[in-house]
This record gives structure tokens, C-alpha cells and sequence, in this order.
């Protein structure tokens, strides 16, 4: 079968997709990733690009969240430990 007429956006989803995941947003990442796969898939066309682009936006959205997470819990209590020689009762 042929594959159907019409614009082949594999490679512009793929390559966006792993430039804007390593620039600035992750998320964004997997969908143009995501949006590349099924381009490659209707004109039968290699997927590789957006495989890479899917899982490195998952991988580095994972990085960021898991440092999101240490950062507001050090962050949250680093504080705490700051004032440790001052009296709480010394007015």
C-alpha cells in the first residue's frame, strides 16, 4: 500500500522534540515525540527520531521531578537548622 498524500512532519516532530526536551521543556519533548511516532507510522517511515525524542522528554521530565522533589524538601527544611544556637525563648 501506498503511503497517503499529504505533509511528512516525522522528521520536523522528531528533531523539535529532542531540541525543545534538552532546551526548556520536557513535557513537550515527549509530545512531539509522541506526534513524530505516529507520523512515521502513517507514511511507513523510520520512527527512530521520535523514539529518542519520547523517552528523553520522559527521562529528563523523571530528572526534573525527582529534583523538584529534593529541592522543596532540603529547601523546605534547610531553614530549620539555620537558627540552631538561637534561644526560641530568648525575646
Amino acid at each position: 500500500m501506498p503511503p497517503p498524500a499529504g505533509r511528512d512532519n516525522t522528521q520536523l516532530y522528531g528533531i523539535l522534540g529532542i531540541v525543545i526536551a534538552v532546551i526548556c521543556c520536557a513535557p513537550l519533548g515527549i509530545l512531539f515525540g509522541y506526534l513524530s511516532m505516529q507520523e512515521a507510522r502513517k507514511h511507513g517511515k523510520d520512527d527512530t527520531l521520535g523514539k529518542v525524542a519520547f523517552w528523553l522528554g520522559i527521562a529528563l521530565t523523571a530528572l526534573a521531578v525527582i529534583a523538584a522533589i529534593l529541592g522543596l524538601c532540603f529547601g523546605a527544611f534547610g531553614s530549620w537548622n539555620m537558627n540552631r544556637d538561637h534561644d526560641p525563648y530568648d525575646y
